[in-house]
């Protein structure tokens, strides 16, 4: 026996759903639906507005397959391309995809998120974004977020991806858990160079343990060289009681653009013995051919 909507209200007595209909068109008077960009009203059944709709750039081919993020051009593109960067010095985590492309229309959507915790715009992109990775989901144990500093939580009241990592688990099914714990404060990434926000980051994040207690952030991890490249890797061990061990970790942030919050937090993950560390955020900055950050639009 089917329960959709259609044969559910079919059942019902006239009066019942014809009182729903008018509830509904009440509710949607007077908390009508909104461009999770500009905040113009659009139908129950369209998230972006006509407008914006053609400002916005969802992520797609060409893009490099560690760090997702979209070359600026298509020539000789390669399935299997990694840009410069990732070639360079490969990252802790094994891959990170995003949803849009980090230029103006973007940043007004992740604006909405950090200033105005408008929930809606952060279901909406959860929603998208499982729908565009849901193959990434597939054997993943825990999804966990990027953590805020206990005193820019004071200040703001929440962490976006905190936020983004409830609704993308309640869109995925997958288990939400906190497993990383930011251990010291750290200075705004914006305005630095790629190499300043390394730095700024180094050892700012430890994994907790079985008991819920960070562990030393470092543990575990040392570098390797082959080939030229700089290969990054852990001991497998991990850390006694570590709830990551063996585990497929999706780490959620709201942006990507050098990688470096992201990286480090998968440095901690792998060494507290993750299998594999996959990185989601809502938007992402592109590549050039040499693996340059894209400028960002003011």
């Amino acid at each position: 026996m089917k329960y959709d909507n259609y044969v559910l209200h079919d059942s019902l007595p006239k009066n019942v759903t014809m009182q729903s209909r008018n509830l509904k068109q009440f509710t949607n008077w007077l908390f009508p639906y909104k461009c999770i960009s500009c905040g113009t009203e659009v139908d129950e059944l369209s998230a972006i507005c006509h407008t914006c709709f053609t400002k916005i750039t969802f992520i797609d081919h060409p893009i490099c397959k560690v760090c997702g993020r979209m070359f600026e051009t298509q020539e000789s593109y390669e399935p299997e391309e990694v840009c410069e960067r990732c070639s360079k010095q490969v990252p802790y985590f094994d891959a990170v995809r995003s949803l849009l492309q980090y230029d103006a229309a973007a940043r007004r959507i992740i604006m909405q998120i950090k200033k105005n915790t408008d929930y809606n715009v952060v279901a909406v992109c959860a929603k998208m974004l499982y729908s565009k990775y849901q193959s990434l989901f597939e054997g993943v144990d825990y999804i966990t977020p990027v953590p805020s500093h206990r005193t820019r939580l004071l200040m703001r009241g929440n962490n976006p991806p905190d936020v983004i990592a409830l609704k993308l688990a309640a869109a995925s099914g997958v288990e939400y858990k906190k497993i990383i714990k930011r251990i010291r404060k750290t200075e705004y990434q914006k305005d630095k160079s790629a190499e300043e926000r390394r730095k700024n980051v180094a050892g700012a994040f430890a994994c907790y343990d079985g008991r819920g207690l960070p562990s030393k952030p470092s543990e575990g991890v040392h570098e390797h060289s082959s080939t030229g490249s700089t290969k990054q890797e852990t001991d497998c061990g991990g850390l006694a009681g570590s709830p990551v061990v063996g585990k497929n970790v999706v780490v959620v942030d709201d942006v990507m653009t050098t990688g470096a919050t992201m990286n480090e937090c998968a440095k901690v993950l792998k060494a507290a013995g993750a299998k594999t560390v996959i990185g989601i955020t809502i938007a992402s900055t592109n590549l050039s051919r040499r693996g340059r950050r894209a400028e960002l639009l003011k």
